[in-house]
């Protein structure tokens, strides 16, 4: 399973939980909405049957009794109006602008609605007949009925509890799918970084067990490459002048001399004692380390004040050397190395920079690890023992190619107790 796997379950899930949601919010909206135009027609036909009768408004008391019949469905105030304007009321509330023909309004939670109180009588004139077909007199003419509206404000309880469930369902899974994601991202980072304690775990023991075979062949090698060079050299020193031995005798020394090199890397690697730190001025260990690998191939950038940093001025002299002589190695001829020191917050940043073919791609951790090297000599400690030094003193090593050609490697150091 790749990392991305858990984010795109997920992501799945939550879209599927928040359409779902989404989906019945909708629905209960549309419900709320039916339910509501279903109470003012319930209200409507209950108003029409309650004032049918009569010819003029329905009384105080009338209307009161309509209000408190209907109140508990959520009418709050009755009004009988005439020609726009309100005769006679009941309850709390207000109709707003009265006009002749309201239809319904749904205003901060409340309806709002006006019809016709009666129908219009039949047409007096209209003419009946009678049962032998004769017309009958017109009857006397009845009282005329008034242009009475009724109009009604009431609370959709039960929409109202519907769109508010909707709305707190809503809220419920919008925090859900935050908590889901919160306990995802929480649980990818453990994850990250249980993975990355047992790659340093696996690095240590890997680390421990080659420092220990190398500390033992560096030992068990050492008194007798020094015996070897010591003959070799008086060797050398007797057929100085004999043209055919001369040249293989230096040779030997020659061979001697890079193997002594090499177990001293060894022993180098291997070392993890407590580091000796004095006051030291970073200035003078990167001048020493630029004098040790050749002035004429180094151009340096130094702090521009005296400072005092808690150093093992030897051992850090020696990190900066193994990575200058690795970037004059690969620098072309003409090319001066770059390298500097400065001061960003509470650390100190050395940077090297080369101008050779920079770091492949995905090799930018690898170069670090012991016995890693692109070049015919060498065994590839120099890094690794930079970075172990690095390393105790608190800091860190980083590498990359540089976007202007060539590498560029970064050795940061913390203040001490920072």
């Amino acid at each position: 399973m790749g990392p991305w796997m858990p984010w795109a379950l997920v992501g799945l899930m939550c879209a599927v939980l928040l359409s779902t949601v989404l989906f019945i919010r909708r629905s209960a909206v549309e419900a709320s909405s039916l339910v509501v135009r279903g109470m003012a027609n319930v209200l409507m036909h209950a108003g029409l049957d309650a004032f049918r009768e009569g010819t003029g408004p329905p009384t105080q008391q009338a209307l009161q009794a309509f209000l408190e019949a209907h109140q508990e469905g959520g009418l709050r105030y009755v009004a009988i109006i005439e020609d726009g304007r309100v005769l006679t009321s009941v309850g709390e509330g207000s109709l707003g602008e009265i006009q002749d023909a309201t239809q319904l309004r749904i205003e901060k939670g409340k309806g709002r609605f006006i019809h016709r109180l009666r129908k219009p009588r039949p047409d007096p004139s209209t003419t009946v007949s009678g049962a032998g077909g004769e017309p009958l007199p017109p009857p006397s003419p009845p009282e005329p009925r008034r242009n009475l509206r009724i109009g009604y404000e009431f609370e959709p309880i039960t929409a109202l509890e519907l769109t508010d469930r909707s709305q707190h369902l809503l809220v419920i899974a919008v925090v859900s799918v935050m908590g889901i994601l919160g306990l995802t991202f929480a649980f990818t980072r453990s994850l990250a970084q249980r993975e990355a304690l047992a790659t340093e775990l696996e690095r240590g023991r890997r680390l421990a067990a080659l420092g220990t075979m190398s500390a033992v062949l560096a030992h068990e090698l050492r008194n007798p490459l020094a015996s070897l060079k010591g003959h070799a050299q008086l060797l050398a020193e007797r057929v100085e002048r004999d043209e055919v031995l001369r040249p293989k005798a230096d040779r030997v020394v020659g061979e001697a001399v890079r193997l002594e090199q090499l177990m001293n890397d060894l022993l180098s690697f291997v070392r993890s004692g407590e580091l000796r730190r004095t006051g030291t001025d970073p200035n003078e260990v990167l001048r020493a380390a630029v004098e040790a690998t050749g002035e004429t191939r180094v151009e340096a950038h130094y702090l521009p004040g005296r400072e005092h940093w808690e150093l093992d001025a030897g051992r850090f002299q020696q990190a900066l050397e193994n990575v200058l002589r690795n970037a004059v190695q690969v620098s072309p001829d003409g090319r001066r190395v770059e390298v500097g020191v400065e001061r960003e917050g509470t650390s100190l940043i050395f940077t090297v920079r080369d101008h050779g073919p920079g770091i492949p791609k995905g090799d930018e951790e690898r170069i670090f690890e012991p016995f890693v090297t692109g070049r015919l000599r060498g065994v590839g400690l120099g890094l690794a023992i930079t970075r172990r030094i690095v390393e105790l003193h608190g800091g860190s090593v980083s590498a990359r190619t540089h976007a202007g050609g060539g590498a560029e490697f970064r050795l940061t150091v913390p203040a001490r107790g920072v």
